[in-house]
């Protein structure tokens, strides 16, 4: 027996999700379909918002919600961060655990991603050109940045994407220190499980 095409539809979309399989997004179906009208009703205006509410920052990429038609996060427009202190990460969660430790005040670049060996094209769908025009854009305006920290996990294509990244920053600024994250962070480990005392460990260590 087939389920009906609006619930093939939505299982097909779910099942997209990172971490969410076919099965589990048959589960999550039936489970919306069986709640009161009111939990479904909060859920489809908890998507509606999160889609027409929220903006990508024209700098870092971080998403938020624009309150007064800002094209600016939060973060890129405290003037009280060190704006000439740029960490790089892979997405948001990391940015969100980094500022969990309290201990960095620089700014955030998020790259959507890691540079894969196995697809050549990923380097197309992640935002190092918006980085590296960042760069030069500082550079120009005579405040070019003094630290570029490559935030990425230390796994296979965390390092890829790390000595791509420094290979093409140090061609545009030969001068600019480039620093990566220390001890504390295991090999194969993600910054976005790492507890807010080895990511301080890691970014003080960074070298």
């Amino acid at each position: 027996m087939d389920f009906s095409r609006s619930i093939q539809n939505f299982i097909k979309s779910i099942a997209q999700i990172p971490g969410i399989g076919s099965r589990q997004a048959t589960r999550i179906a039936f489970f919306l379909l069986h709640q009161k009208k009111e939990f479904q009703k909060q859920i489809k205006e908890s998507l509606d918002n999160l889609f027409e509410k929220t903006a990508l920052c024209a700098n870092c990429f971080f998403v938020f919600e624009p309150k007064n038609k800002e094209i600016l996060c939060e973060i890129c427009r405290y003037p009280q961060r060190n704006h000439s202190l740029i960490c790089v990460v892979e997405k948001e969660t990391d940015l969100l655990s980094i500022e969990k430790t309290r201990k960095y005040r620089g700014v955030y670049h998020i790259l959507g991603g890691l540079i894969s060996e196995m697809d050549e094209n990923k380097k197309r769908e992640l935002t190092i050109i918006p980085l590296l025009n960042r760069i030069r854009k500082l550079i120009k305006a005579n405040k070019p940045p003094k630290e570029i920290i490559l935030a990425l996990s230390p796994t296979s294509e965390g390092n890829l994407t790390i000595y791509y990244l420094e290979r093409q920053i140090k061609k545009i600024a030969p001068n600019i220190k480039i620093t990566k994250l220390g001890r504390g962070l295991p090999h194969g480990g993600e910054v976005e499980f790492a507890d807010s005392e080895t990511l301080t460990n890691a970014l003080e260590g960074r070298k």
